[in-house]
């Protein structure tokens, strides 16, 4: 058995009805192809790294599912390209198989990667302005010594 990713953004200005809507369409979808479903999850509103269809934001949703043959693969990119609802979409193959995690779990654990991941941008932010600040201390003294230097040639 093959496992799978799918990641998939959503018009953004969906209320969660209609996200549940589309999450239910894919999900029907992969019941058609014989998909076994692990997870489908939100992972929430966040903005993109360029405009699709003039939205600067997106929902993602999350779709972890296996399957005993590729052949149908190429039907479900296909649907999930043809969808209007959904912007843009990726599949990729898993290495191993996923967790199965139920909704709550998987909020809590990505809100705890999203606070490391604040944190340690934080730290990495701290320590460059220390860097930089360092550097320009030293390159402010070595201006002095320059002028100093320069003043005496001169006399």
């Amino acid at each position: 058995m093959r496992y799978y990713e799918s990641l998939y953004i959503v018009n953004p200005n969906f209320e969660q009805s209609r996200i549940d809507e589309v999450m239910k369409l894919v999900s029907d979808k992969c019941g058609d192809y014989k998909f076994k479903i692990i997870n489908h999850h939100t992972w929430g509103k966040k903005r993109l790294a360029y405009s699709i269809q003039k939205h600067k934001y997106g929902s993602f949703i999350l779709l972890h599912f296996a399957s005993e043959t590729a052949d149908k693969l190429k039907e479900f990119d296909r649907f999930m390209y043809l969808n209007k609802h959904i912007l843009r979409n990726q599949t990729v193959v898993l290495n191993q198989e996923p967790e199965v995690s139920s909704d709550d779990e998987y909020k809590k654990k990505n809100d705890e990667t999203l606070n490391e991941v604040d944190e340690s941008v934080a730290e990495d932010s701290s320590d460059k302005v220390d860097e930089k600040a360092d550097e320009s201390v030293a390159e402010g003294s070595d201006d002095k010594v320059d002028e100093e230097s320069t003043k005496r040639e001169k006399e």
